[in-house]
Parts: structure tokens; C-alpha cells; sequence
């Protein structure tokens, strides 16, 4: 047999083997090909180095990406690792923080943003600390500019807890304005998180806002320093993505269907805003208000504290492809923020999850032919089984299905099969994610800076195990060959996981003969 070098491959050929390696081996293999030839190497570079991370120091002086590599980076992401990181200071409880305002010196470093600008492909820059910032730090307004002066950039991203303008920037810095038409803009603070309304990030977001309007495509922002008479009154020709996470603001009193009228072509609308307890459910067209439906090529809408009266839900376009209705945060993160953070953290308002009645009221409004993908989530009242039923008869397309079931204090049955019955017509179902609040479930976990004794282990606990495996196979007998995985939530190693089963079938009398457990995954609670 005649042997073929890898090098009689074409460039085309040969990039996509590096594109393929790098993304799925994790050996490095990728590498190990590059550094075999000249003609290899020139191909590896922007795949290679394409997407890059780099930590700072404030006492950094010089910049340690080689700028032999600069042409080559398209996305960086730069990890600041300032003073008032979590796990950066010596005996940390007794810590004396700076003050609450801290402009982060890491990312304010002249040399950095030189060998940024010096980068001619440079699209996306993602900002956040190395770890969680306990006291709160941000960019200045002048930091914010240069970041958004960048030639070629169209995406930035702060992420955890870096925030806008936390020091209201002098006159001098205010004649600095953002020259780049960014497309998107993604704010991104983490959902435990203390109340906040600082006077210098509203003006620094209202700035940023009316200045990018009419460039942005994809917007994310926590709702405490946004100013929706901002968002209202301004026109958004190209927005396909708004994402608004946090307190439900309380003025303007426009129902969200008028707040958002200027978004003709919005794709995706996420509103998780939380409530008071006993506040009203989130309606976006109440009834009785005068108004046309705005987004017709709406594709995804996920809405907290769903209101069975809401009017948008008989105009929803064909075209929606997601639905989900849960409310913010999930009970499930709620419990989980009880135990892990201190009361004075706990500043988010709860408000309980949608009866079956409610959903069942909501759906029954709905016509959405093409919908993909559903999530629910609900307090069981006994009554759940219409809810179950119609939403296997009116959405056969669905591929994925989230069901949120909490059963009620002392209630400790959980009608597996009968949950699953009336999903059994779901054709091209494929995953099935559930929290059933099954009660040999631990509670979520202890952290270790909690004051209290706490505990933790690598396996949940055994009856849980047979559990979850029990309604899986439950599960994959009743629903349709279809369905591929069947996830479980699961409190695990402190923190929230999808425990997840492999559907395998048997030709024998068309029988399911296994589920097989395919390890966890962190519970998703960014919107990425």
C-alpha cells in the first residue's frame, strides 16, 4: 500500500483538519501538526490564535502577547486580576476592601489598549476578573471608549462583575465618545447580586445607548441601569436580540408591548425581571391597552411570571421557534441562593411559579405551528395533566421540552408515569429536561464561607441515583424512539447540574433496554 504524506492535501483541506483538531482533541494534536513544517505552520496561525486569553495585573508594564501574533487574533478575552478578587488576598475574611467605586487599573493600562488598536482583525473583546470580584470594581468612561474605538471590533462583552462607569468620569473624559458602530453589546452582571442604582452607570449605559442605537443587533443588560424612556424613545432599525435581566423596573408604567415598538426586526426577546412576592404576574399587552403587535419575525421569547390574560400571547408569530415561561430566578436557584449566600446577598425579591392552570390558559392562546423548544415551569396542584396533554397535541414539532415541577410541602409522590403519558404522542422529541423535586434529592449544598458546617460528595446520594435512572427509563418506554436524552437536575459539588441519561433502545418488541448515565453538566443560568 502506497503511503500519502498529510502535505498532498490542498490549504483548504489542510485548515479545515487544523479548524477540526483544535476544536475537538484535547491533546493539543493540533499543535504537535503546526510546528511540523513552514507550510503547515503559516496555515495553523489564525486558527490557532484566533481566539486568545490573557490574564492582567495592575502592575503589568508591558503587554506579553508577541506582537508577531497581533495580525492573527480575532477574538480576545482579557481576565483582569485585581486586589479584590475572591481568592487574589492573603486571609480574605479579614480583608479590608477599597472602596465600593474601584476603577479597575488592569484594564486601564496604556500599553494594552496600544497593542489592541495594533490589532487589524481584532472583532470581539470579552472583559471580566480572573475570580469574582467580591467589592465590586469597573471601567472608566475613558477605558470604556478606547475599548470602542477599536477599528474592527463588533462585539463587546463585560462579563460577571465588571461594570460601567462605578466613578462618574470629569468633564475632560465626557469629550471622549465610542467611534465604533458596535453590533453588540452584552452587559452581563451575575444574578445574585446586591441592588444597585449607581448615578454614574445609568448616565454612562444612557450614553451608550443613544450613541450605538442605531448599530446594534444584539443587546444584554441588567435591568437596575437601564433606562427603558431611553430604550422607548429611541429607534433600533437592526436590533434582532434584547436580553434584559434584574428587578422589574417600576417607572415607565408603558406596558413592554409600547416600550418596544421600535424593534420591527427583533428575533429574540429575553425578559427575566423579577418580582415581589405578591405582585402582579408580567403581562407585555395587558388588556384593555391599545396597541399593535410589533415583532413579526419574532423567533424566541422567554417571559418570567407569565400572565395568563397577557394579550401577546394570541399575536405570537408563526415564525416563533422557543417559548419559555419560568419565572427569575428558577426555585430551583432560589433554594440554592438561600443556603449559599448571606441574607443581606438575598436582595432579590421571589415571587412562586406559574399554577398548571395558569400555563395551561397561556398555551391555549397560543398558535405557534413551528415551536422547537418549550420550557415550563410550575407549582404542582394535582391538575397538571391537561397542561401535559395540550402541549403534546398542539406542539408536535417539539425537539426539546423543559418541564419545572415542584410539588407541594409534604407531598413526597411523584407521578412519573403519569407525567409521561400524556407526552407519549411527541414524535420528534429528542431531549427531555425535568426537575421533578424528587424528595430523596439533597438540598443544595453548604458553601464553605457560610459559617455553618457544610458537606459535599461525587455521587449523589444512592436512592436519588435509582431514581432518576427509574423515571428515565419510565420515561424513554412511554415517549416516542425519538427521544434521545432524558436530563435530570441535580444539586452537586455546590452548585447546580443537569444529570444526564443516554436513551438506548432494543429491537426486541420495540423495548427500551438501558438509559445510560453521560455525567453532568452545569446548570445554565447565562444566557449564553
Amino acid at each position: 500500500m502506497e503511503n500519502r504524506s498529510i502535505l498532498e492535501l490542498d490549504d483548504y483541506f489542510l485548515i479545515r483538519l487544523l479548524v477540526h483538531l483544535k476544536s475537538t482533541d484535547p491533546t493539543k494534536c493540533a499543535e504537535r501538526l503546526s510546528s511540523t513544517c513552514r507550510r503547515v505552520r503559516e496555515l495553523s496561525m489564525p486558527v490557532l490564535f484566533s481566539r486568545i486569553r490573557q490574564n492582567l495585573n495592575i502592575s503589568d508594564a508591558s503587554y506579553p502577547i508577541p506582537n508577531t501574533l497581533w495580525p492573527y487574533i480575532k477574538t480576545i478575552k482579557l481576565r483582569c486580576n485585581c486586589v479584590d478578587g475572591d481568592l487574589t488576598v492573603p486571609y480574605w475574611q479579614s480583608y479590608e476592601p477599597q472602596d465600593s467605586d474601584v476603577i479597575c487599573g488592569a484594564l486601564a493600562n496604556p500599553t494594552l489598549h496600544h497593542a489592541l488598536h495594533s490589532m487589524p482583525h481584532l472583532s470581539t473583546v470579552i472583559v471580566c476578573p480572573v475570580e469574582s470580584h467580591a467589592f465590586g470594581h469597573g471601567l472608566s468612561w475613558e477605558t470604556l471608549c478606547s475599548l470602542l474605538s477599536l477599528p474592527q471590533l463588533n462585539r463587546l462583552v463585560l462579563d460577571w462583575h465588571v461594570h460601567m462607569c462605578p466613578r462618574p468620569p470629569d468633564a475632560t473624559s465626557l469629550q471622549r465618545q465610542p467611534s465604533t458602530p458596535l453590533s453588540c453589546l452584552e452587559y452581563l452582571l451575575p444574578s445574585i447580586r446586591s441592588q444597585y442604582s449607581r448615578p454614574s452607570e445609568i448616565e454612562a449605559v444612557d450614553r451608550l445607548l443613544r450613541l450605538l442605537h442605531l448599530s446594534l443587533e444584539t443587546l444584554s443588560l441588567p435591568t437596575e441601569p437601564a433606562s427603558m424612556d431611553t430604550i422607548a424613545l429611541l429607534d433600533w432599525p437592526h436590533l434582532r436580540e434584547l436580553k434584559l435581566r434584574g428587578l422589574h423596573w417600576t417607572s415607565p408604567h408603558l406596558p413592554i408591548v409600547s416600550l418596544f415598538a421600535n424593534m420591527p426586526n427583533l428575533r429574540v426577546l429575553s425578559l427575566e425581571l423579577m418580582e415581589q412576592e405578591g405582585a402582579s404576574a408580567t403581562a407585555l399587552w395587558p388588556q384593555g391597552f391599545p396597541a399593535s403587535y410589533p415583532w413579526p419575525y419574532l423567533e424566541s421569547l422567554s417571559i418570567s411570571h407569565p400572565d395568563p390574560d397577557d394579550k401577546i400571547y394570541a399575536h405570537l408569530p408563526p415564525t416563533l421557534q422557543t417559548l419559555m415561561l419560568r419565572s427569575w430566578p428558577h426555585q430551583c436557584i432560589r433554594r440554592w441562593q438561600e443556603l449559599n449566600h448571606e441574607p443581606d446577598m438575598l436582595s432579590a425579591p421571589h415571587r412562586s411559579p406559574a399554577s398548571p392552570s395558569s400555563l395551561l390558559r397561556i398555551l391555549r392562546s397560543c398558535y405557534t405551528p413551528h415551536l422547537r423548544k418549550l420550557g415550563v415551569e410550575y407549582c404542582s396542584d394535582g391538575n397538571e395533566g391537561p397542561l401535559l396533554s395540550h402541549i403534546a397535541s398542539n406542539f408536535p414539532r417539539l425537539t426539546s421540552l423543559e418541564l419545572q415541577r415542584y410539588r407541594l410541602d409534604g407531598d413526597d409522590d411523584i407521578p412519573v408515569l403519569n407525567i409521561a403519558r400524556p407526552l407519549a404522542s411527541l414524535s420528534e422529541l429528542r431531549i427531555l429536561r425535568m426537575h421533578l423535586d424528587f424528595p430523596e434529592m439533597p438540598g443544595p449544598m453548604l458553601d464553605r464561607y457560610s459559617g455553618v458546617s457544610y458537606f459535599w460528595s461525587l455521587n449523589n446520594p444512592e436512592n436519588l441515583e435509582q431514581r432518576l435512572q427509574a423515571a428515565s427509563v419510565t420515561f424513554a418506554q412511554v415517549l416516542k424512539p425519538s427521544l434521545q436524552q432524558v436530563w435530570h437536575f441535580v444539586y452537586k459539588y455546590f452548585q447546580l447540574h443537569w444529570c444526564i441519561y443516554d436513551v438506548g433502545r432494543t429491537q426486541v418488541d420495540g423495548v427500551v433496554g438501558t438509559v445510560h448515565p453521560l455525567g453532568n453538566v452545569v446548570y445554565e443560568t447565562q444566557w449564553r
